[in-house]
């Protein structure tokens, strides 16, 4: 009987689950990310804009209408469809908090100390798995918890292909490179990623008097840079120190705490994927941050949109 239960109380939680995912998906759909699925904008369009915003009074739609890139029918049909999509999400989340009552209220009244007893059995169990279990699932995980879909077409993203068509021709002097090399790859991402973000920072407009320039690591170190910088510059040094570039990505992120897009580096260790970020000092596992929001990130190989 205590098994029937156990397995009810699980499918129970199942579709709480289910539910609250689908709940959070429908809120999430900003309407920069709803052009973007519906293919009227590029991630690349999508981060440019982003980026112009911050020191712009215009809305997102209203910038951009009047850069040509959606029209304001688009715009208006997508706010409606974001408008439906958060009228739903208030309704899971209404279901969610009445079938969370109800299941409480049920527990109440059938739970026994034999049951309670086999419930901190399981709960010790899984808080004491081997570690090895655990960093199987940590290289597994999908970026910051969300969805993936994948597309090896690179030719919308000008400014990240431009830079790729330059990189085999990225020389970093002797100096630069030879302290890192006989490190293992794990330390050579520590290493690599506290030495870029010693160079200074520096905005677009004020450096090369553009919104958005993405430079190479010649101009970086050479001048500074932003975010994107950082990120190409580590990517960039780690490749030539023979990290595989299927291992690495530049991920574009909406800034939860700044609320300001951002960029930073993806790299897949042995100890699952590590984040790479002029804003933070040292290396972290992605599992561990929760201030970002990814847009999309890529490589060489191809892109990822991130959903959720």
């Amino acid at each position: 009987m205590s098994s029937i239960k156990g397995i009810e109380n699980k499918m129970t939680q199942n579709n709480k689950g289910f539910f609250r995912g689908l709940a959070a998906r429908f809120e999430r759909n900003r309407l920069g990310e709803l052009l973007v699925q519906r293919g009227r904008l590029t991630p690349e369009q999508l981060h440019a804009a982003l980026k112009d915003q911050k020191g712009s009074d215009l809305s997102l739609g209203e910038l951009l209408a009047k850069r040509g890139l959606v029209t304001k029918t688009q715009i208006r049909s997508t706010l409606f469809e974001q408008t439906a999509y958060r009228t739903v999400a208030a309704c899971l989340t209404v279901f969610i908090g009445l079938t969370s009552f109800n299941v409480s209220a049920a527990k109440a009244s059938s739970l026994n100390p034999r049951v309670q007893f086999q419930q901190n059995s399981y709960i010790q169990k899984v808080a004491y798995q081997p570690q090895g279990a655990a960093r199987q699932n940590a290289q597994s995980q999908k970026l910051f918890g969300t969805r993936e879909v994948a597309s090896r077409d690179i030719s919308a993203f000008k400014k990240w292909t431009g830079i790729l068509s330059k990189m085999d021709r990225v020389s970093f002097d002797h100096s630069k490179t030879a302290q890192f090399r006989g490190m293992s790859m794990n330390a050579q991402v520590d290493a690599v990623n506290n030495y870029v973000n010693k160079v200074r920072y520096i905005e677009d407009k004020r450096n090369f008097g553009k919104s958005d320039y993405w430079a190479t690591p010649a101009e970086f170190f050479a001048r500074g840079g932003d975010c994107e910088d950082f990120a190409i510059a580590k990517y960039a040094m780690l490749k030539q120190l023979g990290v595989p570039e299927n291992k690495m990505r530049v991920a574009i992120v909406q800034d939860k705490v700044k609320n300001v897009p951002h960029a930073v580096l993806i790299v897949y260790t042995d100890n699952g994927p590590m984040l790479l970020d002029n804003q933070i000092k040292r290396t972290s596992q992605v599992a561990s941050i929760d201030r970002y929001k990814p847009i999309y990130s890529i490589n060489a190989s191809g892109w990822w949109r991130h959903i959720g």
